[in-house]
């Protein structure tokens, strides 16, 4: 009798065993599955405007937005499609040179394409007619830091894990960069972005491109109480003036925005000589479409002028 009961109790391990291994392998193939589903097939992003089903691993990718062509070149994709100033950035732009050129109005060129995801921003102006060509991911203009965005983007071509690593290599680096200035540079003097178009000037607060997220989101260097000011009374980050207000606008340092990789600046002029600024060599010229963007490419290779430059001036006065 006991060898009876001993048999049947061996017989139910070994059934127990076979339903508990069989369920694991049940498990093991459905989570092999799921992730060559995710690979292979498709995710749904929730955007600012609502979900959108995207290609899991996007291959041709249409970037139909000025601001975040180095976000996916940071990620290691090349887009298919990009807007012109992105090529002429010294930091994008050997990277974009056999990249096709669009505009908002591309509409045939972007279809001919064949993209598999479409990025925009809530500006554009035939959004949707790219909604009708491939799935299209659409960021609210101001909503968000452009390296906020670069946090959604990684998320919507399945690379949120990389954008997160490459935030916390820049967080990392802005710390270290901050104690430098700490100790080298006087952090109570005033930095002025300027831009100069067409004959109208601007003059940029923090997060709005032109190496503003470097000077002062990230190094939280300052800028003139004018700018403050006339900052406080609008829902934007820059702000248009005069030329004849334009002392008024002036910091300890200034670096002025143009298209021209070499350009003399407005402040070359004979009539602003007498500044202190112009006299102490503290105007830079920053070339616009190297500084726009905010992806970590751009952002890494802008702190690195930065630095030589005010770090640079700040070691020779002392």
């Amino acid at each position: 009798m006991k060898k009876v009961m001993a048999c049947l109790l061996f017989s139910a391990v070994l059934i127990i065993g076979a339903c508990s291994n069989s369920d694991n392998a049940e498990k093991d193939k459905a989570e092999n599955d799921k992730e060559i589903e995710s690979e292979e097939g498709t995710r749904t992003y929730a955007s600012d405007f609502g979900d959108v089903v995207v290609p899991a691993n996007p291959q041709r990718v249409v970037m139909a937005s000025w601001h975040y062509p180095g976000h996916l070149l940071s990620l290691g994709i090349t887009p298919i499609a990009v807007y012109e100033m992105a090529k002429d950035s010294e930091f994008l732009g050997d990277q974009l040179k056999d990249v096709e050129v669009i505009s908002d109005g591309s509409m045939e060129k972007i279809l001919a394409l064949n993209p598999d995801l479409i990025i925009a921003n809530s500006n554009h102006e035939n959004l949707d007619k790219l909604k009708e060509i491939a799935p299209t991911v659409v960021f609210e203009l101001g909503k968000d830091t452009r390296l906020e965005t670069f946090l959604k983007i990684g998320e919507v071509v399945g690379k949120e894990g990389e954008a997160k690593k490459q935030m916390a290599q820049w967080e990392e680096r802005v710390a270290t960069s901050k104690q430098k200035f700490a100790e080298k540079f006087d952090m109570t003097q005033k930095i002025s972005v300027i831009g100069e178009y067409d004959k109208q000037l601007y003059v940029y607060g923090p997060n709005h491109g032109r190496g503003t997220e470097v000077l002062y989101a990230a190094l939280g260097l300052d800028y003139p109480q004018t700018l403050k000011d006339a900052l406080s009374k609008v829902d934007v980050n820059y702000h248009a003036f005069s030329e004849e207000l334009l002392p008024d606008f002036i910091g300890d340092y200034v670096f002025v925005a143009g298209m021209e990789k070499k350009k003399k600046s407005i402040l070359d002029q004979p009539m602003y000589e007498s500044l202190p600024v112009v006299q102490q060599k503290r105007v830079h010229f920053i070339h616009e479409p190297t500084f726009y963007f905010s992806d970590p490419i751009s952002l890494n290779g802008q702190l690195d002028f930065f630095e030589r430059i005010l770090l640079g001036d700040a070691i020779k006065v002392k």
